[in-house]
């Protein structure tokens, strides 16, 4: 019984430990690595609204169309 405490008390224990070594390993980007990264992040951004924009707009184009034929009727 005293074992299966010690281990759930081991999880955070071992949690923290991981993520200290983990913060100690991380560097900050240089400017050139930054901006590398912030170029391919906005690059990301403008192809998925792109993308996003024209599935929209075929979407929405058929229903204009309908609405159209029944104001020129």
């Amino acid at each position: 019984m005293s074992e299966t405490l010690q281990e759930l008390a081991d999880i955070p224990k071992d949690f923290v430990r991981d993520g200290s070594l983990f913060i100690r390993r991380c560097t900050k980007p240089d400017k050139r690595e930054f901006i590398k990264i912030s170029q391919a992040v906005g690059m990301g951004f403008l192809i998925m609204g792109a993308i996003g924009y024209f599935i929209k707009l075929s979407e929405s184009l058929p229903d204009e169309k309908l609405y159209l034929r029944h104001i020129v009727r």
